[in-house]
């Protein structure tokens, strides 16, 4: 029977999965699905990445199948995951046979939600999703925003982290250029860890410190909703050390040279011209003292 996209029968356990790629993503979510409490009947993958699937393989047991091939893959599984090269997508799911019954969620970062459907035909159209979820899955500690909705694809993702579901491809489009600020995220922890070693702390000591400040006071906003990074905000002291940081860094334009980034990457993803900004670089040079 296919897989029902809504409703209250959101139960993905029920379910065999298949992996069509087994790159970087698709190894995350097998792992994060295969130590879960209570696994799925089975997770086939695909002999694409032979190296990492028969790793796979041989960590899981009997649990994780290695396929013949990419179409044993699909006959064998009820939701499948593609995880293939961006350029490859088109040629690799065409050459494929689905069925009505089947359930495909695309891990294709730049291949459109319509290009997928028309190469999965006969699924239906609600029973194709995109997904951009981040590797910490594999320790169902990740984030993944989907669409369309789909209770059951939804509620796996759940169990790996948290899952964003939106309406629409260009509004998903938007959501990940927020997956962007990662780099920009371990720069600045780069930036404090290395602070602290300039004033003779110990590269190890503070480089752990600095992960366990930016893990903790990550908690209170781990599942907010529409108010709470402006009440955390406003919570800082008037005139208190984490006030005077906030302030420096706006003054800095922090804030706005953050906001011109997400520009320029939504750009960049919609694949369209960038607007046209004059930067001025920061500087930090001392005020002169002299009168």
């Amino acid at each position: 029977p296919a897989v029902p996209h809504s409703g209250s029968r959101a139960r993905p356990m029920e379910y065999s999965f298949g992996f069509v790629g087994v790159g970087t993503m698709n190894a995350a979510i097998v792992r994060g699905i295969a130590t879960l409490p209570a696994p799925p009947k089975s997770l086939v993958l695909s002999p694409r990445g032979a190296a990492r699937a028969a790793e796979l393989s041989a960590e899981f047991g009997p649990l994780v199948m290695v396929a013949k091939d990419n179409q044993a893959v699909v006959d064998a599984s009820d939701v499948v995951f593609v995880g293939v090269l961006p350029r490859l997508g088109e040629e690799v799911l065409r050459a494929l046979r689905f069925s009505e019954r089947h359930t495909v969620v695309s891990l294709l970062s730049t291949m459109p939600l319509a290009e997928v459907r028309a190469c999965c035909a006969p699924v239906p159209p609600a029973s194709v999703v995109r997904a951009i979820p981040l590797p910490p899955v594999a320790k169902q500690r990740g984030a993944c925003v989907m669409t369309p909705r789909h209770a059951p694809v939804a509620a796996l993702f759940s169990k790996l982290g948290t899952v964003v579901e939106v309406d629409s491809e260009e509004e998903m489009r938007k959501m990940i250029g927020i997956t962007c600020l990662m780099g920009q995220l371990y720069a600045q922890q780069l930036a404090a860890q290395s602070w602290l070693q300039e004033q003779g702390v110990d590269a190890g000591a503070a480089a752990r410190w600095v992960g366990a400040v930016y893990h903790t006071v990550s908690y209170d906003s781990a599942t907010p909703g529409p108010d709470t990074f402006a009440s955390l905000v406003e919570e800082q002291t008037p005139g208190g050390l984490n006030e005077q940081v906030l302030r420096e860094m706006r003054e800095a334009g922090a804030s706005l040279a953050l906001r011109d980034s997400l520009d320029d990457v939504l750009a960049r993803i919609e694949g369209r011209p960038a607007a046209a900004r004059e930067r001025t670089a920061y500087s930090s040079s001392p005020a002169d003292p002299s009168p």
